[in-house]
């Protein structure tokens, strides 16, 4: 096999997508020369980017993370944004998911409830928040609704697509949520 090694920014996304690639295997762990191999790289390169094992894995756990919480475009309601996060979280849940299951944690947790908290607050602010919750209870179902967790029962579990996914979850949501 031919490695190559470069020192530029497209090296780090490299890694980390062969990282994922490693984590979605079936096995229990994925060595960093099996990194490298899937990156095309020497296990010399990536040890340059990092230095062992557990610092890739943080890494790509924060990659998955930011991507997972992009805020979606600006939409002109709550609801859109609503539609917009979801339809994003059925794109990167997926993506998330060998890791999680790996780390036993998903990486995106903590930035989802600020956006989750900052989405209940919208609502509030529109007028459109059930009279019955607060903004944090909102925040607090939206976060449940849409984890990786509801995703893999669904999903993976039972089979269902992202199209299906995230028309009812967007519907649970908003007739949860919503006046």
């Amino acid at each position: 096999m031919l490695y190559i090694v470069s020192s530029t920014v497209d090296t780090r996304a490299r890694i980390l997508a062969a990282a994922l690639a490693c984590a979605a295997d079936a096995r229990a762990d994925c060595t960093m020369g099996e990194v490298a191999a899937k990156a095309g790289l020497s296990r010399q390169a990536v040890y340059l980017h990092f230095p062992n094992r557990a610092t890739l894995l943080a890494a790509l756990s924060e990659h998955l993370a930011a991507a997972a919480t992009r805020a979606p475009a600006e939409a002109p309601s709550a609801r859109a944004t609503l539609t917009a996060l979801v339809g994003l979280l059925a794109e990167e849940h997926p993506k998330a998911w060998p890791l999680a299951r790996r780390l036993g944690e998903n990486p995106g947790d903590a930035s989802r409830m600020v956006a989750c908290r900052r989405l209940a607050e919208r609502f509030r602010e529109e007028g459109a928040l059930s009279p019955h919750l607060s903004p944090a209870a909102a925040a607090d179902l939206l976060f449940t609704l849409t984890s990786l967790a509801v995703w893999a029962e669904l999903v993976p579990g039972l089979g269902w697509d992202a199209a299906r996914y995230r028309s009812h979850v967007v519907y649970l949501a908003t007739s949860a949520l919503t006046k």
